[in-house]
């Protein structure tokens, strides 16, 4: 696979110097304050500022304050950034690179043709969906908060009759509108609230809720759309289409900046339409009318999920965690969508590791191996997955693994962190043991 987008950090946090191109699945280990968690936030924003780059149809707006606002105010990072600071970020739509000094960015060649996508960002601290009365107390503009409000958004569009099944809890989980609560269905049919389970299931319920709308519901259903985003989409649409047609695209840029569009008024249509007509009147109608169509259709609804995920494995037990890693793949569509992990389970990285040994050996697994076979729909192509390991603020390849990962030339996870704490952990054992007399 040709992996297309690039991320570099350095002097962030934790973080001293990584180097990434994103895969499809990529997934950061390492121990606690590593620095995963600012890896996968950086990863998040760019995705973000690209998708609003698309979605405004253009980079005006995106200055060095708006670029730290959006990222080192809402992720809370103030504390991370210091003078040495340095992010790059190549993707489809955008580049950009970034210090405390200086902000560049720049739209790609092929930018007015690319197509936008979700973003879900699902905290470590998701459990907060289940404390009574949270979306009334006033929190600041921050992920979390942006959280809580996707949450409010989400959960309502599943209701008793299309209720999220939590497979290996044997529960299953819907939105009560009569109580305004959040209901957990038990194996033998009876109901709780979310905020009477436990905490494993009080953290399992929004990831599962969170995968099955990111990567079913917004593509069998036609998403709630307020009149500020569909009025941010007619002017987004009609830049793009400026940019196409008129002349020279400094014209369009210039002429039709985002202070032209803050006040879209009824004149500035008519201005424009007259504008249009003396430069399209040679272009037929049909070519005019099928790339505003296709335009339409990029940028007003998703056409693909991101979704990154804190620390899935949490409060969960360690077979719990392995069925969630398979599910978790089971739902994506691996064709379609990407994925980003941090994790401190070594059951997540073996889960993932079994994924991949299935498709090398998928050829020669009989059908009559149900236990081989149960796992089927998780198996995924090595070479769509990435896994790296953080130490002392960088990764650390295997040997002289392709882009710093711990995976061998089949894509196979090797020597990793997990693996020598075990090694440890039994020679402390094989050391005692002698003194044991039985």
């Amino acid at each position: 696979m040709e992996n297309k987008t690039y991320i570099e950090i350095k002097s962030v946090g934790p973080i001293k110097d990584v180097k990434i191109f994103l895969n499809k699945i990529n997934l950061f280990i390492g121990p606690q304050s590593s620095g995963k968690s600012t890896i996968a936030k950086v990863i998040s924003f760019c995705y973000w500022l690209e998708k609003n780059a698309l979605t405004n149809q253009g980079i005006q707006h995106i200055d060095k304050t708006f670029f730290e606002n959006k990222l080192i105010v809402f992720h809370k990072m103030s504390s991370y950034f210091s003078e040495d600071s340095y992010l790059k970020y190549e993707g489809e739509a955008i580049r950009f690179e970034y210090t405390p000094e200086s902000f560049n960015i720049e739209k790609t060649e092929n930018f007015g043709q690319l197509k936008v996508g979700k973003i879900a960002y699902i905290p470590s601290e998701r459990n907060i969906i289940s404390l009574a009365g949270i979306s009334s107390l006033p929190l600041p503009e921050n992920n979390i908060r942006s959280f809580l409000f996707d949450w409010l958004n989400i959960h309502n569009k599943y209701t008793k009759e299309n209720a999220v099944p939590l497979f290996d809890l044997k529960m299953k989980y819907y939105f009560q509108e009569s109580s305004n609560k959040d209901i957990i269905v038990l194996e033998n049919n009876k109901e709780i609230s979310l905020d009477e389970a436990s905490s494993g299931v009080q953290s399992v319920v929004p990831l599962y809720v969170y995968l099955y709308y990111y990567t079913k519901w917004i593509y069998d259903n036609e998403e709630d759309i307020s009149f500020e985003k569909k009025d941010r989409i007619e002017k987004a649409i009609l830049k793009n289409f400026l940019s196409k047609y008129i002349n020279s695209l400094d014209k369009s840029d210039k002429l039709f900046s985002d202070d032209y569009f803050k006040d879209f008024t009824e004149e500035k249509k008519d201005l424009m339409s007259k504008m249009l007509y003396n430069e399209l009147k040679h272009t037929p109608n049909k070519i005019k009318e099928e790339y505003l169509s296709e335009i339409r259709d990029n940028i007003s609804r998703p056409h693909f999920s991101n979704i990154i995920i804190e620390e899935p494995e949490q409060n969960l037990f360690p077979q719990t965690q392995v069925t969630l890693m398979y599910d978790i793949l089971k739902n994506i569509n691996k064709d379609r969508d990407s994925l980003v992990i941090t994790t401190h389970s070594p059951y997540i990285l073996y889960a993932l590791n079994n994924c991949m040994l299935g498709w090398i050996v998928k050829e020669n697994v009989p059908e009559e191996d149900e236990e081989c076979m149960a796992q089927k729909d998780s198996w995924i192509n090595p070479e769509n997955v990435s896994v790296w390991e953080i130490k002392d603020g960088k990764f650390t390849p295997y040997m002289d693994s392709e882009n710093g990962t711990i995976q061998d030339k089949n894509g196979l996870i090797r020597n990793n962190y997990f693996d020598r704490i075990m090694k440890n952990v039994m020679a402390d054992f094989n050391s005692l043991i002698g003194y044991w007399d039985d």
